[in-house]
């Protein structure tokens, strides 16, 4: 990543491509794959109410990431500040 992207506004966190192969991508598909068994079994009000459920779920799921993202980016700012600007009681 440069700077210019990141200035231009080409830089999007969210949107990485995911492995076939990765441990997200299998369980992923585990994950979908319970929800269609499940929603065969259902009646159709049951089903409104899965679909409810799924959704509030990628949604606290999307939120706890954008949290996670911004505060990791703090954490590397006051890292990043205190290498350079840093006092120890120990050095001059």
């Amino acid at each position: 990543m440069k700077l210019q992207d990141l200035y231009y506004g080409n830089v999007i966190p969210c949107q990485h491509d995911v492995r076939k192969d990765s441990d997200y991508a299998k369980r992923s598909l585990e994950f979908f794959e319970m929800c269609d068994r499940l929603e065969k079994r259902l009646s159709a009000d049951d089903r409104k109410l899965l679909n409810n459920i799924t959704d509030m779920e990628g949604m606290l799921s999307e939120t706890m990431v954008a949290e996670s993202y911004i505060q990791g980016f703090r954490d590397c700012a006051e890292l990043i500040t205190d290498v350079m600007f840093g006092r120890s009681e120990n050095l001059k």
